[in-house]
């Protein structure tokens, strides 16, 4: 697992989550809060040959991500209802977001970075939110065919 932090003045008032939903115990992590399933939503980076190896941290995986009609626009969604959730649970108690793809490593983690950004901007840096990478070193999975979960 890689961690990133986006440090506030407060404290971490949002956990985001990525993960690869077919890898094992995957739904385990899925307790509480929000939850994003990218895989119909957003175009696989798997599927380029020059993007397979890399990950949702890298610029050319991320700008793959961002450029898929109306990725900017369900990031930003995700991003108001992470923040207004964590506006209105009292001071101390955190909100989860669980961001899905396939495999977790190029969707979830670019979106999951994306919507951190959003949220930290937009608090102007008064509280932080931690990204919680959960399938980011694991091997890059074949296609799923039809299959939604498992598999």
């Amino acid at each position: 697992m890689q961690t990133t932090f986006l440090d506030g003045r407060g404290p971490v008032a949002a956990v985001i989550r990525s993960i690869g939903v077919r890898h094992a115990g995957a739904h385990d992590l899925v307790d509480t809060g929000l939850y994003l399933d990218l895989r119909r939503a957003l175009r696989n980076p798997a599927d380029d040959p020059a993007l397979r190896d890399g990950t949702g941290l890298d610029a050319a995986v991320r700008a793959h991500v961002l450029a898929t009609s109306g990725a900017r626009e369900l990031i930003a969604r995700a991003a108001v209802q992470l923040q207004v959730l964590a506006d209105e649970v009292p001071m101390g108690c955190l909100v989860r977001l669980t961001v899905a793809c396939q495999g977790g490593r190029h969707r979830s983690v670019a979106a999951a970075e994306e919507i951190a950004l959003r949220v930290w901007a937009a608090w102007r840096g008064e509280r932080g939110i931690e990204v919680e990478h959960h399938h980011i070193d694991r091997p890059v999975l074949p296609a799923a065919g039809c299959t939604l979960f498992g598999g």
